[in-house]
């Protein structure tokens, strides 16, 4: 075969390799293993989320994804390149968790200066650039220094300098600390839109509620192994097929030994320290059921509360499961 013909089947291959595809990553520093035979595709026009709680890799699988740490076994391709190439790595776009953005400087230097970095020719720089504030909902703004802006159009601001160089795969890591509640709805259009378009995004966060609004897929880490990984709709689907979530709020802080009567019923401490969760039939009598239960061991509820188990309820379940 001709090196032009071996030049277009890489092309080829290539472009029809999924943005993200890691298979049996083992990764660490020095005499830490840090991730163990982790294996994860992300493929275009797909969010897949990524949860764990701290400790658990998802930092490391970041530096992996983007090139920056070396696999000790296995392989992460970026669209069928090695991550660890500089190719790759201009498939890429990262928007992290700390605003990467020249504070000084208003939205459209700041994406002219990312589109420089990323390689865009100087001739179609001003279109690209323009292209992408109209993609992010920013354009109003363009002209307004970063450092006068609210959180929420910084982070908007901050994805919108991770497409400047047109990536195949963006990153979110946390993309709506620190942003109001209208703010995250306009981020999770943006993201939806993104995905539509035909983009692969992996999103890194603990904000459930969004992860919920935007992911095809959700995948756990604990303890440097993927424990879950699947669509979001059949993962819930198959746990919670007949069953309802439900938030029991006490008037008083349940006491060591309430708490363990409370296991027994099996609802579990959430956020809150007089707020506890379970699992319920889905039918009209669950409810009563589990008040009378409350009642007979004298734990009476201030408040009762069923709803579709969701993202939440998957995570929390899934590290019940993991615990050695």
């Amino acid at each position: 075969m001709s090196a032009a013909l071996q030049d277009d089947a890489r092309r080829t291959d290539r472009a029809e390799a999924p943005p993200l595809l890691m298979e049996g990553l083992s990764a660490g520093f020095g005499a830490r293993m840090v991730l163990t035979g982790v294996s994860l595709a992300v493929a275009a026009g797909a969010v897949t989320v990524l949860l764990g709680p701290n400790g658990a890799g998802k930092t490391t699988l970041l530096r992996a994804v983007c090139g920056r740490l070396e696999a000790r076994h296995g392989t992460v391709r970026i669209c069928g390149v090695d991550a660890e190439e500089a190719a790759a790595r201009r498939l890429i776009g990262l928007a992290p968790q700390e605003i990467a953005l020249y504070r000084p400087l208003t939205i459209r230097e700041n994406l002219e200066t990312f589109a420089r970095l990323a390689g865009v020719p100087w001739r179609g720089l001003s279109a690209r650039v323009g292209e992408v504030m109209a993609r992010a909902g920013i354009a109003e703004r363009a002209g307004e220094r970063i450092d006068r802006l609210s959180g929420g159009w910084q982070r908007r601001a901050n994805v919108a300098a991770a497409l400047v160089g047109a990536p195949r795969l963006l990153v979110l890591d946390e993309p709506t600390v620190g942003i109001d509640a209208q703010a995250r709805e306009d981020l999770a259009a943006l993201v939806q839109r993104l995905a539509a378009d035909g983009l692969a995004i992996l999103l890194v966060t603990h904000d459930f509620a969004f992860a919920e609004r935007v992911a095809d897929r959700a995948a756990i880490l604990k303890a440097g192994r993927l424990i879950l990984e699947g669509g979001l709709a059949d993962l819930l689907a198959a746990r919670f097929k007949g069953r309802r979530m439900a938030e029991v709020t006490f008037g008083t802080v349940p006491d060591g030994a309430r708490k363990a009567a409370l296991a027994t019923l099996g609802l579990a401490p959430a956020d809150e320290p007089d707020l506890y969760c379970g699992l319920v039939a889905d039918d009209p009598h669950a409810a009563a059921a589990l008040i009378a239960a409350l009642d007979a061991m004298g734990a009476a509820p201030r408040a009762l509360a069923l709803k579709a188990a969701g993202l939440e309820a998957l995570y929390a379940l899934a590290m019940r499961e993991a615990a050695p």
